[in-house]
């Protein structure tokens, strides 16, 4: 049992880095502690940091500079752009960074109207909503998780392709008029439910936005809130300014 055991510490001492990578403890950019560091903190041989490093170089974690040690590997930010273009989505701009960008349903139930819903899609309290939830990944890293709220009739339209698809140019495909795209921007971070969804410790930091999508005579179509990892995103918004009447 003690053999077995030695065995697999290289997987204990990759996992406990890998916790702090995720973390942030190592931030992108920072050099990991050094080998004696390690095997001192750890109380494991030099042959067990090395397996683990090696695991963690393998997965794209880190990487080694001769004579100054090992670093943190800096991953592209995804550049999300706001602009308005049905035919820009999250999943292009993904892409646009170097990565493969998936989709993962989580559920997609009924719900009812409380106060802060009805007021925004202008029902009744209580009244029968849809509400469709999905995560987004960065080739297998979970990025962005997205909770949508629909009338009946509009989420029956919708939901062949609401678990492959992403939601703006699904709107385009199926002729869904939405006129005006209000985004509201703050920050928070994960609670005890969602951190399972990312894999990282509640309390993290997130990006939040609040959509609301309305027609061009202001009535609300789709309501959504979109959490995405504040360590992997930078969101951009385009505004046009408006010329006065001369």
């Amino acid at each position: 049992m003690r053999n077995t055991r030695r065995s697999f510490l290289y997987h204990d001492v990759a996992t406990a880095l890998r916790a702090r990578i995720a973390r942030g403890t190592y931030p992108a950019g920072e050099r990991l502690p050094s080998l004696s560091e390690l095997m001192d903190e750890f109380e494991v041989s030099a042959i067990t940091i090395r397996r683990a490093l090696t695991e963690l170089t393998y997965e794209g974690l880190i990487r080694g500079h001769q004579g100054l040690g090992v670093f943190v590997k800096e991953k592209p930010r995804i550049h999300r752009v706001l602009a308005g273009d049905p035919d820009r989505s999250i999943g292009d701009e993904i892409a646009r960074a170097g990565f493969t960008p998936r989709l993962e349903e989580i559920g997609f139930s009924e719900i009812t109207a409380d106060d802060d819903v009805a007021a925004r899609l202008r029902v009744p309290r209580g009244a029968k909503l849809f509400m469709h939830q999905k995560l987004t990944f960065a080739n297998d890293e979970p990025v962005a998780l997205h909770s949508w709220r629909f009338r009946p009739r509009l989420a029956k339209q919708l939901r062949e392709d609401l678990s492959t698809q992403f939601i703006f140019p699904l709107l385009k495909k199926r002729k869904i008029e939405v006129d005006n795209l209000r985004c509201e921007f703050s920050s928070t971070v994960l609670g005890e439910e969602q951190s399972s969804f990312f894999g990282l410790p509640a309390g993290s930091p997130m990006m939040r936005v609040d959509y609301t999508m309305t027609t061009k005579a202001g009535a609300p179509v789709i309501i959504g809130v979109t959490l995405a990892r504040a360590d992997r995103f930078t969101f951009e918004v385009n505004l046009p300014q408006r010329r006065g009447r001369r």
